[in-house]
């Protein structure tokens, strides 16, 4: 059994969500990597192995969409997880067909969390969310 620990990449602009969710994520046991650059995710992307990516946009001119195409055709290609909000609903086909999976709620800590876990359920991890895990996600949601 694969003992080690699945790896989480999130690129996002906003810092409070890059904490917010690398403190949720590595809660959870989860190596997570967090980065606001396009140019460092692609890096990393060909550097170390991620098992999944969370996306959001990079600034109102270069969307999650674009990112994912970006990398996509850039460096190696990963399972991602687009933010809610940070792709237009006309583009969640083309974004599934560049390897997002799903869309989660951008602010909902909780969702995901939980889409995470799923995403990665394959790699047959012991990193699941526990009620405490769960209970401290609803405690910092409430704080935000």
């Amino acid at each position: 059994m694969d003992t080690r620990r699945p790896r989480v990449l999130i690129l996002d602009i906003d810092p409070d969500t890059l904490v917010t969710l690398q403190r949720v994520l590595e809660h959870a046991e989860l190596d997570t990597t967090i980065t606001w650059d396009e140019i460092e995710a692609c890096q990393l992307l060909e550097t170390g192995r991620f098992d999944l990516i969370l996306i959001g946009d990079h600034s109102p001119e270069l969307d999650a969409a674009m990112i994912l195409d970006d990398l996509h055709f850039q460096c190696a290609s990963c399972p991602s997880l687009v933010l809610e909000g940070t792709v237009r609903e006309q583009d969640i086909e083309h974004v599934r067909g560049l390897g997002a999976i799903g869309v989660v709620p951008r602010r909902d800590c909780l969702a995901v969390l939980e889409q995470v876990t799923k995403a990665l359920a394959p790699l047959r991890f012991k990193a699941g969310p526990t009620k405490a895990d769960l209970a401290e996600v609803r405690s910092w949601r409430a704080a935000s």
